[in-house]
């Protein structure tokens, strides 16, 4: 079988340089649908300079040509990652070959639907993963200069080079967009998925995997500081002059920038941006996936103050926020007296008592946030705290409380108490870890995989390996 060859002007490049450049070839043989063009006018589409022949072409998926030279590329990928490729010219490498010529079919066909069906690629994510691919490549080298030397062996400059990381950036974008949109279908077909595909599915993942974080349940009581009653008179008095404005049609972001105490938004007019609503303190999260697009509530109480917000709009599950943050003075003695309730909210949890109750006997005085937290890593949980490296909870018993470990949220300090329910020390992944993530997984693929061969039975496909 014919090989790819260099140009003689440019010197081989190493295999793992060669497996970075190809990611950037694409199959791009245009031809007639049903009407394959001859090899030799294949050989002229686009490639980077250091490929001068092509023998023929291995696949024809529609209107386009996969190239001997994509498939080459392709294989020296999986080499680079690690992929046991069979010695070429044997029946195992045939059939190797074969298989992932399947794979680059199925890519190919995707890449095709996402453009039928209008999917676009997010500019700043394209631009977030030719980073990362061009990162991959410059780790490879000790210096910038190596890495440009490098590259110009082949043929290319480090512009032709940043070109051919965004076109295959785009690319995978277009793919990972459009198999969302296909994932987020109401009409997907039911399929069943067996214990015994969860276990391969498993055994397959579990090999690249890291060994399982040290994980801890556990329950959490914040105890945050409250204002002085002039404190709080002071703010209210403060909400009446912004409920007024409201009132009299004043534009939301120009209050925030006259009115709000948050410094990090307050110059871009209270913008918080699109935000999930696992990422907001509850009370924020129910009042702004209350309120209707274009909408101000307010006020409303957290422990970092008083908000007013506003939803400018909505897609899916994220809201595009604005808010005003009126912040009351918490005075030194206001953070005292939290530290002190929050010692005596210890000693009633050690005393058995249920912290949902003390929750609500403290309300106001107790953040609003969840209380139950089921198998979190021990280091977000660490991360908490101011100093918890040096506290016994790096080492956690069950049944234990903790606390007052001091936190800061970005508002004043606030006063954490942690009742360990339970502990499992860092250790290999077991499947009862990522079972449901599995079996759901193995749910979509088979789903897209019927809706996959549907588009394939529909599609010109003429495989020649």
């Amino acid at each position: 079988m014919n090989q790819l060859r260099v140009g003689s002007r440019a010197r081989r490049a190493p295999l793992w340089l060669a497996v970075a450049l190809a990611t950037f070839v694409a199959p791009a043989s245009a031809v007639q649908e049903n009407e394959p063009a001859p090899a030799d006018t294949t050989a002229s589409a686009e490639f980077p300079p250091f490929v001068e022949e092509l023998d023929r072409m291995v696949a024809v998926v529609g209107d386009t040509a996969i190239l001997m030279s994509d498939l080459t590329i392709t294989l020296y990928q999986l080499q680079g990652r690690g992929a046991r490729i069979p010695p070429e010219g044997s029946e195992e490498w045939l059939q190797f070959a074969r298989e992932v010529l399947e794979a680059m079919v199925d890519d190919l066909i995707y890449l095709q639907q996402a453009k039928i069906a209008g999917v676009t690629a997010n500019e700043d994510r394209v631009a977030e993963m030719a980073d990362q691919y061009f990162a991959q490549t410059r780790s490879q080298f000790s210096t910038d200069e190596e890495m440009m030397l490098a590259v110009e062996e082949t043929g290319m400059n480090m512009l032709q080079y940043r070109q051919m990381l965004t076109a295959q950036a785009e690319a995978e974008a277009l793919r990972q967009s459009y198999r969302f949109q296909l994932e987020e279908r109401s009409d997907l077909p039911p399929v069943i998925v067996s214990e015994e595909e969860v276990e391969a599915a498993f055994e397959e993942f579990a090999q690249s995997q890291p060994p399982r974080p040290a994980l801890v349940s556990f329950n959490r009581l914040v105890v945050t500081p409250t204002p002085s009653g002039e404190a709080r008179d002071s703010a209210r008095a403060r909400t009446l002059v912004i409920q007024n404005e409201l009132t009299n049609g004043e534009e939301f972001s120009v209050i925030a920038r006259r009115h709000s105490d948050d410094e990090s938004t307050r110059e871009q007019g209270g913008e918080l941006g699109w935000m999930s609503r696992e990422l907001l303190v509850k009370p924020f999260g129910d009042a702004a996936w209350g309120a209707r697009p274009s909408q101000a509530v307010g006020p409303v109480q957290t422990q970092f103050g008083l908000h007013f917000i506003k939803v400018e709009r909505q897609r899916g599950g994220e809201r595009f926020l604005r808010h005003v943050l009126l912040r009351p003075e918490i005075k030194p003695e206001d953070v005292e007296e939290a530290r002190t309730l929050a010692v005596q909210v210890a000693d009633s949890l050690r005393a058995g008592v249920d912290p949902e109750r003390l929750a609500a006997w403290f309300r106001g005085r107790v953040a609003d946030d969840a209380i139950r937290f089921d198998d979190v890593p021990l280091g977000n949980l660490l991360g908490q705290f101011i100093a918890a490296g040096d506290s016994e909870l790096t080492n956690p018993t069950p049944g234990t409380v903790y606390g007052p470990l001091e936190m800061q949220r970005g508002g004043p300090t606030e006063f954490g108490l942690i009742h360990v329910l339970s502990f499992r020390s860092e250790g290999p992944l077991e499947i009862d870890d990522v079972r449901d993530a599995i079996r759901q997984s193995v749910r979509t693929r088979k789903q897209i995989d019927i809706l996959l061969e549907e588009v394939r039975s529909s599609t010109y496909i003429d495989l020649r390996l």
